[in-house]
């Protein structure tokens, strides 16, 4: 089996972009704290969790994740026919239309 290589595209590389916020002293020694224990500077530890939690809201925004049973059950009513309150309305010219 080959492996694959994923070409990295330069631009998303280079750090031209800047993100100021304002924190508590208290905050950031929190986090200072945190870095210093992950063996990180705290850019980089601060990058690494906005990182992480940016994918993991945009995945719980856009992905829906099913067990086998519930997708069975999802591809069972794909397989019905439409109620005829949704023909109806499928009929219906929209307004912007």
């Amino acid at each position: 089996m080959a492996t694959k290589v994923h070409e990295v595209d330069a631009s998303m590389d280079e750090k031209s972009a800047r993100l100021d916020f304002r924190l508590s002293a208290k905050k950031r020694s929190l986090y200072v704290r945190a870095a210093a224990l992950k063996g990180l500077s705290l850019t980089g530890w601060a990058l690494n969790n906005l990182d992480e939690c940016a994918q993991r809201d945009i995945r719980s925004e856009t992905e829906t994740v099913l067990s086998a049973q519930q997708f069975d059950e999802f591809a069972a009513a794909l397989e019905q026919p439409m109620p005829e309150a949704m023909l109806k309305l499928l009929a219906v010219k929209p307004e912007w239309a």
